[in-house]
């Protein structure tokens, strides 16, 4: 691991997550600086806070708790239920902050969502066939998902909905666009033990090309996000021990492997400001 390294380079911004950390292990949201400084939960230790992610200009969070979206800003004040439904996760704000895609179950199923931040205009854009962890592109007029083991992506509108990954075996999940477009970053347990298989992070390009493998620890690691310069991807890992995760960021590359939380408990979802 290189700590002067990641010292001399991370790029400055914020960092939002989930963690463990509350009364009886109730998670809560967190924010720290890029660099693992700064660290202060801003939701109550009695809360059920997760998921939650940072608008593109730093100053508000979408998050999810007992099965409703919720927004906020990054201090923690002026909290704001969006939807009426059950069981509504996986936020992610359009870049120009205008819109929450989200994953709204229905029937033992989900599907996409969109509405606007203020919770109105709600729009359904995929069938529902289990769809989860939308991540809009950077010029705002696409939306890449997970659905049934692999990576898709759409329009914002829901239309030209294509798969960019398949799998023989294995499971694609939280797929995240590169501030710059042109690859997406997300976890596989593909190529891994077919009795315990683990998730990995992974990389390719944004349609579905050059796909390669980035951490190979035989550990769980997921949930990947991009820093606002695009030279880091922050994640959550068990490293170094199986057991307990936390926030960890590398090179596109897979080099300079750094871990950015310091809580001994679990900590989880990480969301980067643009």
């Amino acid at each position: 691991m290189c700590d002067r390294c990641f010292a001399a380079t991370a790029p400055r911004g914020l960092v939002v997550f989930s963690s463990a950390s509350g009364v009886g292990g109730k998670t809560q949201i967190w924010v720290m600086d890029a660099n693992g400084t700064g660290r202060h939960s801003i939701s109550p230790p009695t809360s059920s806070d997760e998921g939650p992610a940072l608008s593109a200009d730093g100053k508000r969070i979408a998050f999810g708790s007992h099965g409703h979206i919720y927004v906020m800003s990054v201090n923690g004040s002026g909290v704001r239920r969006l939807t009426s439904g059950s069981g509504e996760v996986s936020p992610a704000w359009s870049p120009n902050g205008r819109w929450i895609a989200y994953a709204r179950p229905s029937a033992g199923k989900s599907a996409i969502w969109k509405m606007r931040a203020d919770g109105s205009r709600k729009t359904h854009l995929t069938p529902n066939s289990l769809s989860d962890v939308p991540d809009w592109s950077p010029d705002g007029r696409r939306i890449a998902y997970a659905e049934q083991g692999r990576i898709w992506v759409m329009n914002a509108d829901g239309t030209g909905r294509h798969a960019v990954t398949k799998t023989v075996y294995g499971v694609d999940w939280a797929p995240s666009w590169s501030r710059d477009g042109r690859r997406i970053a997300y976890e596989s347990n593909r190529a891994t033990s077919p009795v315990t298989p683990t998730n990995e992070i992974w990389l390719m390009n944004a349609d579905g090309s050059n796909q390669r493998r980035l951490t190979n620890n035989n550990l769980q690691d997921g949930q990947p996000t991009w820093s606002p310069d695009g030279n880091w991807i922050a994640f959550t890992s068990e490293l170094p021990h199986p057991g307990t995760a936390h926030i960890w960021a590398m090179h596109p590359n897979g080099k300079n492997l750094h871990r950015i939380s310091s809580a001994p408990g679990e900590e989880y979802f990480p969301s980067w400001s643009r």
